[in-house]
């Protein structure tokens, strides 16, 4: 989204995707391939269909977010990581086990994009965190979040939302608590885990009146929650929003009264960045690119310790000068995250990549 926001008009995108596209991107850039969500049909999506539509449409350049690039394919490539890893290789080892013939594509999947990896023209990367231990032409650019994510002041995002969301009755149908502590991370039992036991240090003085809100999961996540909230009696003091567009994220954020995030940070936009552009109080693990990002601006706590990040959501909760100190840290700290010139700035990169 931010990326197309910022586009010079030097550049025609064409945006490739393989099912229905979001309410809140032009039809007209669009071609669609419906690919169906499974091991195969990833591993052919990435492999085989992504870069016969580039070769298809004449594109100059494939740029891709994701850290599976083909093997195969004439057309230049470049990626933007997100995601959750610390760098593009821990990216391969996350990618989502299947079943039977599913965990055979997975590994297949894993395989054919270290070799893509190693045909990269390269990487772009946010100018704020260490350089990753990589192969490849690094191209670093100034980090940035979609400006609906940084209102003008704290307060005025219900009206900048109202100019962005087509049907108001949308945000009422979200039925968001007053007040709530917001996650919005990796959706696998690893990390689930992690934050349901951190959850378990915190919701005892705190979740009557600030319940936990897992932003994007489904039925199937929550029945799988089930059996772990119940061992550690925390049914009922989370929920799980699900089928939640886009377009009410910066509305999410902006009404939570904190973020927690038990994960690794994502280099471009994620959960740690958004947090801190809508000057939301932020409580997470302090690791090397977490802790460049944030600075100053979040209470961080050492790497596993869920005891320590669930008494951290208990301090910003119970102590309102250390919540409103973090916030007013994270607005400074974001302040120039609203890039006008980084279309420039990606633009210089793609020229340096096609030389």
């Amino acid at each position: 989204m931010a990326i197309l926001a910022y586009l010079p008009d030097e550049v025609s995108p064409i945006v490739a995707l393989p099912g229905k596209p979001p309410e809140w991107i032009d039809g007209t850039l669009v071609k669609l391939h419906h690919t169906p969500n499974n091991p195969y049909g990833r591993l052919r999506w990435e492999q085989v269909t992504l870069p016969a539509m580039a070769q298809r449409s004449k594109v100059s350049l494939l740029h891709l977010t994701m850290p599976t690039p083909p093997l195969l394919g004439e057309v230049p490539t470049v990626i933007s990581p997100t995601g959750f890893g610390m760098g593009v290789n821990d990216w391969f080892g996350d990618l989502p086990k299947g079943r039977d013939n599913g965990e055979f594509f997975t590994r297949l999947r894993g395989s054919l994009s270290r070799g893509g990896a190693a045909r990269l023209k390269g990487i772009l990367w946010p100018a704020d965190l260490p350089a990753p231990d990589l192969s490849g032409d690094l191209f670093e650019l100034p980090p940035f979040v979609p400006a609906q994510f940084m209102p003008e002041s704290e307060r005025d995002s219900e009206e900048r939302l109202s100019g962005w969301i087509s049907d108001p009755q949308k945000i009422e149908q979200l039925a968001l608590p007053e007040s709530y502590i917001l996650y919005h991370g990796p959706l696998d039992m690893t990390h689930l885990g992690a934050l349901l036991q951190t959850w378990k240090w915190a919701s005892g003085p705190i979740s009557d009146n600030y319940p936990l809100l897992i932003l994007g999961g489904d039925a199937e996540i929550k029945n799988r929650l089930k059996p772990l909230a119940q061992e550690f009696d925390l049914w009922g003091s989370f929920d799980i929003l699900t089928d939640v567009s886009v377009q009410m994220l910066p509305l999410i954020y902006w009404r939570s009264a904190a973020v927690v995030h038990p994960a690794p940070a994502s280099p471009w936009s994620g959960p740690v960045r958004l947090a801190l552009a809508c000057g939301r109080p932020l409580v997470a693990y302090e690791t090397a690119h977490i802790d460049a990002i944030v600075g100053p601006a979040g209470y961080l706590v050492p790497l596993g310790d869920t005891r320590a990040l669930g008494a951290g959501l208990v301090t910003l909760v119970v102590e309102e000068r250390v919540a409103d100190g973090l916030s007013q840290a994270a607005r400074q700290r974001s302040a120039d995250w609203r890039n006008s010139g980084f279309g420039q700035d990606l633009l210089a990169g793609y020229r340096k990549f096609l030389a």
